[in-house]
């Protein structure tokens, strides 16, 4: 098995990523304000523990219910994303990783204020999607994490973002190779159309060949099932709907899904 940066900052190649979804933020539509703050962090405190007692390697944070999710989010959003993470560090047993969708910047600032040991997202290339039209400034954000005094934070880069096509036309895999050269990415995420959504094999294919020591990340739709297809081409997963109970991505993750899931990793992960 091949050593990647996961072995240090993770410690365990073929790793599991478990995400922990923030329920809707002040200033979201679907924000509960009687709940509050207090149910969002209640929430969350459960989805931490069950993934940690599930066994799982490593906690990804997002502000996955900030529907419908907006190109330039509010700095509420990342303060509130802060808040969360830094009172559930205490209870955090393993490494972790952030992003505020959609603002690779805050995504980068976020991960250097509490901590995070790396990021995904889409941090070149211009696409059209549900958002409209989505740009990036992957020289800024570069720049941002090593001004921050960041630079050991992680960037895994979106080949193409969910839902969405490049406006040029490119090919997926030739725009990757070009973002290998010029963009210093720390790995390769693919994901499906949607949450849950398989991710494109193929092109996890084409882009193991194509570069055999990258690190790549199935982003999407991993699933018990797939666990030996997916991690026989990809170094990492984001695994989030499937440990969710009944499979659905609206529940409170289930520790016993996490628990199967992992038992078949690591039965993987033994076999190599």
């Amino acid at each position: 098995m091949k050593k990647t940066w996961l072995s240090d900052v993770i410690g365990t190649e073929k790793a599991a990523f478990g995400l922990v979804h923030l329920l809707a933020l002040p200033g979201d539509p679907l924000y509960d304000a009687e709940g509050g703050l207090e149910r969002i962090y209640e929430a969350a405190l459960a989805d931490v523990q069950s993934l940690q007692e599930g066994g799982i390697d490593a906690l990804h944070f997002s502000n996955e219910f900030s529907f419908p999710y907006q190109k330039n989010p509010p700095r509420e959003i990342m303060a509130a994303m802060a808040y969360m993470i830094g009172r559930l560090k205490p209870y955090i047993e393993v490494p972790y990783g952030a992003n505020v969708i959609s603002s690779p910047s805050d995504s980068v600032a976020l991960c250097a204020s509490v901590g995070a040991k790396f990021t995904r997202g889409t941090f070149s290339g211009v696409y059209s999607g549900n958002l409209g039209l989505y740009d990036t400034a992957i020289g800024d954000y570069v720049r941002l994490r090593h001004n921050l005094h960041a630079d050991d934070v992680k960037m895994i880069h979106y080949v193409v973002p969910e839902s969405s096509a490049d406006i040029g036309g490119r090919d997926p895999l030739a725009s990757a190779v070009a973002s290998k050269f010029m963009n210093m990415p720390d790995g390769f995420a693919v994901p499906g159309a949607t949450a849950g959504q398989s991710a494109d094999m193929s092109l996890l294919h084409q882009l193991r060949k194509a570069m055999p020591d990258m690190v790549l990340v199935a982003s999407t739709g991993v699933k018990y099932e797939t666990v030996d297809d997916i991690f026989s081409i990809c170094d990492a997963a984001f695994i989030a709907t499937s440990l969710k109970k009944d499979g659905i991505f609206e529940n409170p993750v289930d520790k016993d899904r996490v628990k199967r899931f992992m038992e078949k990793l690591n039965d993987f992960r033994s076999s190599l």
